[in-house]
């Protein structure tokens, strides 16, 4: 079993959270790797495919929709799976929830219709000060908003052993292989 977890980030967040399902899932299962979509030039040498993007303003970096798109052929031959990573953690707390909502039905109909998802997760990163302007981070901060490290690694892990166990499943001969985690 072959498995590509490729990222799209722009601060390394992402690319944080995508080499921690690769290395979790390099526990369970061989030939698993770890790569930006900028350097992959082809998905068809692998049996299974985990794509992460970096969420700005509230969509996926132009980098990860480039790759479904180019890839788009390949990536419906396989099992996909694919992960956001944005900042609903730390938005004002009566904020969070309706905003990680609305980022997930934005993102989920920007995917390719084509590609089923066996999952698609969303995440939390890291959200420093030092990535807004001093006006604009005072007024985040006057509203309620965080600064900090929001990735939970135990959810994450949770995720990454849920793709394993499938991927170790053999396949039934009537499952089409696109269910929802």
């Amino acid at each position: 079993m072959t498995v590509l977890v490729a990222y799209a980030s722009a601060l390394g967040s992402t690319r944080d959270i995508a080499h921690h399902i690769a290395d979790r899932l390099a526990a369970g299962l061989d030939g698993v790797e770890c790569r930006s979509v900028e350097e992959v030039e082809s998905v068809s040498a692998y049996d299974a495919v985990v794509v992460g993007s970096a969420v700005h303003n509230q969509s996926w970096l132009p980098a990860a929709g480039q790759f479904f798109a180019r890839h788009a052929p390949e990536l419906a031959k396989r099992p996909v799976w694919a992960f956001n990573v944005g900042m609903a953690d730390a938005l004002p707390k009566p904020f969070r929830k309706r905003g990680a909502g609305l980022q997930q039905a934005r993102l989920a109909g920007a995917l390719p219709q084509d590609v089923s998802l066996r999952g698609h997760r969303m995440f939390s990163g890291v959200y420093n000060a030092d990535q807004m302007s001093p006006a604009l981070r005072f007024l985040f901060r006057l509203a309620g908003g965080r600064f900090g490290d929001f990735r939970d690694w135990a959810a994450i892990d949770a995720w990454a052993d849920d793709i394993a166990a499938q991927l170790a499943k053999p396949a039934s001969p009537t499952s089409s292989g696109n269910t929802a985690t």
